[in-house]
């Protein structure tokens, strides 16, 4: 029965350790996975700028691309969508539209929007099913609640390898008006970074209290393995 006892106390012990440390290294993990890239994409008065989202953008499978109005011709409004299931038709019902939107909404002193319905962008992320592939996109517009014009062209969207490449990083964006937004993606990045030596930090704390605690339980049992040997001798 002792023998037993010590056994069962070892092979739970090293179960312990091997969750801790699991627990330890989970943060590292975490940092390196794909952070997804938001791209931009800027609706002018004569279509988007870029027109194609090409190969060589490095956009892939999780990135997102923001569509934004540069458009600020009165009364009018813009709509994307994006051929998913790619039959060569836009059909609201299997396919992505986004909302009608404009170049300029009003709010008012607290910064809240006086029509809950005005949309200035919208974010769309290639993930899931919707992932790498080509596809064709369309930009519609409206002036005065009349089609005016609209735009077809493609996007490229690529695998996610996570390898390194000479490929715009994360948090880079393309077309005009880059230089105006700030990119959320890129902010994360950075703040991933700066947690890599903290988690390293507290990694190794908590490999030494693993350590210190392997030690105790072992002195412990050593003198249980005494104890029992005196015993057994005195009988």
């Amino acid at each position: 029965m002792i023998v037993w006892n010590h056994t069962t106390g070892g092979c739970d012990l090293r179960i312990r350790v091997l969750f801790v440390l699991m627990i330890l290294m989970s943060p590292f993990m975490a940092v390196q996975a794909h952070t997804p890239n938001v791209m931009m994409s800027i609706l002018k008065d004569e279509g988007p700028v870029p027109k194609d989202v090409l190969e060589t953008a490095g956009f892939v499978a999780g990135d997102g691309i923001k569509f934004k109005v540069g458009d600020s011709t009165n009364n009018s409004t813009m709509r994307v969508s994006i051929d998913l299931d790619g039959d060569g038709a836009f059909n609201e019902s299997v396919d992505y539209f986004s909302p009608w939107m404009v170049y300029d909404c009003q709010y008012d002193e607290n910064g809240t929007l006086l029509n809950s319905d005005c949309v200035e962008s919208d974010v769309f992320y290639f993930n899931g099913s919707n992932g790498t592939g080509i596809y064709d996109y369309q930009v519609e517009k409206m002036v005065n609640g009349s089609h005016t014009d609209f735009w077809i062209n493609t996007i490229f969207v690529g695998v996610d390898d996570h390898t390194e490449s000479e490929l715009p990083n994360v948090g880079d964006c393309f077309g005009s008006g880059c230089d105006d937004e700030i990119v959320e993606s890129s902010e994360s990045e950075d703040t991933n970074n700066q947690l890599i030596p903290i988690l390293m930090v507290i990694s190794v704390v908590g490999l030494i209290g693993v350590s210190i605690s392997l030690i105790n339980e072992k002195k412990i049992e050593d003198k249980d393995e005494v104890y029992v040997e005196n015993y057994s001798e005195e009988e």
